[in-house]
């Protein structure tokens, strides 16, 4: 048993100052402000003094198995399912216990999730996997895809990636941004494939997540009950109220045009795939923020494996997510609480409560004062050790 004395914890949901989490096994068994300490509780001997805790990261929009140095295509299956174990030790550097792989092969990513649930790799982020995306004949990302025309085709795609061990369903329902002569706006994906997808995957238990940029690729995602829209570019308020109503998530993705405009620019100054990402900046974040004041469930992804976007810098997504507008400790519960529930982790992650995993940061300083104090030096817990 091992006490962790704290100037202030943020639990997940709110912020304790003088703060004491106890943790035992690879468990938490209490938390809380010192004074309040239940008297059947005692005190271990090994105790540490710091200055802020909170729950470890949770990124929802990840590749594992993208490299983020190379072009988009071809792919080189063999070198990413070796750089993919280094891209989740990366993204456990930056203060990650959890993500969600939204599209690789259909087999690397759910070996690793599935090596997982079967013991192995306790000391890495857990892993939800999609495996292949699902996506219209020569529409977006068809190199991580299954391609698939109509909705029984949708149907049939669907049924094979959960047998191939898919944790969560992917859709294409648009182009994208920073990809080679695509425009991101038009939707590729008719009403019917996309109702035709979900209605399978809700049907066999699996949560559907949607790459949308487009406005009429959103609407017809949110008309079919997706769970969670990725990126959400050119949203529109009507929709979002929609979506706030129903309880559809947004994963706003902030990192990619950043990282597309800010590394993609300077290295590859004529790009136009990158001068598309720089355009769609302040509508992107104004949408999200909006999002957020009407109530949409906002959730933190990164989509670290796409061009010029690092797996090990996943905390710079709760950075963009503030400069947006939304307050640091919404933020944070975005970052956290919010990603569990969406994962369906949420009764082992998201927030430091009693009987959850001890997956956990400690940070120098309060990121609710500055945000970017989850871009320093950090310790990382995961089931209750300490990350070396």
């Amino acid at each position: 048993m091992k006490a962790f004395f704290a100037d202030q914890i943020f639990d997940g949901k709110k912020l304790i100052d003088n703060a004491v989490l106890i943790i035992d096994e690879g468990k938490i068994v209490w938390v809380g402000a010192e004074n309040e300490i239940p008297s059947e509780i005692t005190l271990p001997t090994l105790r540490k003094h710091v200055s802020f805790i909170m729950p470890g990261l949770i990124d929802c929009h990840v590749h594992l198995a993208l490299l983020n140095h190379t072009p988009v295509s071809p792919i080189d299956w063999a070198l990413c399912s070796v750089e993919a174990m280094q891209h989740l030790r990366e993204l456990r550097k930056a203060g990650v216990v959890a993500c969600r792989d939204l599209g690789s092969n259909d087999s690397i990513i759910i070996g690793i999730a599935k090596a997982q649930r079967q013991g192995l790799l306790q000391d890495m982020p857990r892993v939800v996997a999609a495996g292949a995306a699902l996506a219209a004949t020569g529409g977006h990302g068809t190199n991580i895809s299954i391609e698939c025309d109509g909705a029984d085709e949708f149907t049939k795609a669907c049924r094979q990636v959960i047998k191939n061990g898919a944790e969560v369903i992917k859709v294409m329902m648009s182009g994208g941004v920073n990809s080679p002569g695509e425009e991101p706006g038009p939707p590729e994906v008719n009403e019917d494939e996309i109702i035709a997808a979900v209605r399978e995957a809700h049907a066999r238990g699996r949560k559907v997540a949607v790459h949308a940029h487009g406005n009429t690729a959103i609407r017809r995602s949110v008309n079919a009950g997706v769970d969670s829209i990725e990126h959400g570019v050119f949203n529109s308020e009507d929709l979002i109220e929609q979506m706030a109503a129903q309880g559809t998530a947004l994963v706003p993705t902030l990192c990619a045009p950043y990282y597309a405009v800010q590394e993609g620019l300077r290295v590859e100054p004529d790009n136009p795939d990158h001068k598309r990402s720089q355009a769609i900046v302040a509508e992107h974040n104004h949408n999200t923020r909006l999002a957020f004041e009407k109530g949409v469930m906002v959730c933190m992804g990164t989509d670290a494996g796409c061009p010029f976007n690092p797996h090990d810098r996943a905390f710079y997504e709760a950075v963009l997510l503030h400069k947006t507008g939304i307050p640091a400790l919404d933020v944070l519960r975005i970052a956290t609480l919010n990603g569990a529930i969406l994962l369906g982790l949420d009764k082992e992650l998201g927030t430091l409560d009693a009987g959850k995993q001890a997956s956990f940061i400690i940070l120098e300083t309060s990121p609710v004062k500055d945000i970017e104090a989850l871009c320093s030096e950090k310790q990382i817990y995961i089931q209750g050790k300490k990350v070396e």
